[in-house]
């Protein structure tokens, strides 16, 4: 076994190719000469930083290497929890063999992360779905941030909070459900009560309170299903005030069951995941169904209303490009889907600036538009409005 002080099997690490684990000195980043765990591979090499995040007895560097993804910066030493939502081994253009490419989020965000040796056999042992420890530098590739890593390991289940990959919504959710509660009351139209009610039982309204609208797209957080259904039906009472030839009863009500299939689409874990169900139907299709369903339940509710309703949840993505059954063909379908559509793109672009680099007047590029936003400086425009 090679190494000296506390030799010994790493007690959190999975890799196959993990030989001893020891304590000696090794340089991590800015932290010359420091005594930190450390794994060695049967050839002698080093192989990362481990066990991770601490070993008994045995401290780790500062506190400051802990970084949570929106707080990482180009050229800083990090270490952290993170969620593995992709990996992909790439042709070395120069050499035989494969890198390893990943991306990795926590609660607050996304970021690539490379890691150059070894990386078929990091790959044969973690998926998609995995938390790994990590271990880095920051880098900047193509105007984006990346972590190249020194060090991935597997850490145990207890080692890590799964809240830590599950963001939340800023809005206070006792808050969104009285809101919701006084929306449902507010539907004049009987039958559309009705069904409402059906659907919205207390046990549906605790899990689509906690469900995410979507995986990355938009309100991809605990309560995001809730908080983008709630914009949705305040922009659609908008408009219905606007435009009084939309029924809003039926306006309404679809906006409010628009997107329910999605309670059974997502899953949370340590990550959003897709159910089996959600990946093979998908929530539209399944919406109408749990909809339609209720509405047979209910004996007498008039087909006309069944219709249109059963109309607005299959159109509302607006496009057959975009995944819809159906393209809007009532007023009150045309309304939902422009406030569906209006309530995912501007909740994107808020994300994406707030997530922008400090002191920045561009956001990094963004893969879901395709383009950088302009962040600017807000405090010249309030100076000059002042002026």
């Amino acid at each position: 076994m090679i190494g000296c002080g506390n030799v010994g099997r790493i007690p959190n690490c999975r890799l196959t190719t993990v030989a001893t684990y020891v304590l000696d000195t090794y340089r991590m980043g800015d932290v010359p000469g420091s005594l930190i765990p450390h794994w060695r591979l049967s050839d002698g090499s080093i192989g990362g930083v481990g066990p991770f995040p601490h070993a008994t007895g045995v401290g780790l560097p500062g506190p400051d290497l802990y970084m949570m993804i929106k707080d990482m910066a180009e050229g800083v030493n990090v270490r952290g929890h993170y969620l593995v939502t992709r990996k992909e081994l790439i042709p070395f253009s120069s050499k035989p063999g494969r890198f390893l490419l990943m991306q990795l989020a926590d609660r607050t965000g996304e970021i690539r992360a490379i890691v150059w040796e070894r990386g078929e056999e990091l790959a044969a042992e973690i998926s998609v779905g995995d938390v790994v420890a990590v271990e880095g530098r920051v880098t900047v590739f193509r105007d984006s941030l990346q972590i190249v890593c020194n060090m991935v390991l597997k850490p145990l289940p207890d080692e890590y909070s799964p809240e830590d990959f599950l963001p939340t919504t800023k809005r206070d959710r006792e808050a969104m459900l009285k809101e919701l509660e006084d929306l449902l009351a507010g539907i004049l139209d009987s039958d559309c009560q009705r069904l409402l009610q059906a659907i919205f039982t207390e046990d549906f309204k605790e899990r689509f309170s906690l469900a995410p609208a979507a995986r990355s797209m938009h309100q991809a957080y605990v309560g995001g299903l809730l908080e983008h259904t709630l914009n949705v039906a305040r922009v659609c009472e908008t408009v219905a005030a606007l435009y009084p030839d939309a029924e809003k009863g039926i306006l309404l009500t679809g906006a409010l069951l628009h997107d329910v299939g999605k309670v059974e689409e997502y899953a949370l874990a340590a990550g959003i995941e897709m159910t089996d169900v959600g990946r093979l139907l998908g929530h539209v299709v399944m919406g109408y169904h749990m909809v339609e369903s209720v509405m047979e339940n209910l004996g007498d509710f008039p087909k006309e209303k069944a219709l249109r309703i059963g109309h607005m949840l299959l159109s509302h993505h607006g496009q057959l490009e975009w995944g819809s059954p159906k393209e809007p063909q009532t007023l009150e379908a045309c309304i939902l889907h422009h406030a569906d559509n209006l309530d995912g793109q501007v909740s994107k672009f808020s994300e994406i600036l707030e997530s922008g680099p400090p002191g920045q007047r561009w956001t990094n590029y963004d893969s879901r538009l395709g383009r950088s936003l302009f962040i600017g400086d807000w405090d010249a425009l309030d100076g000059a409005s002042e002026g």
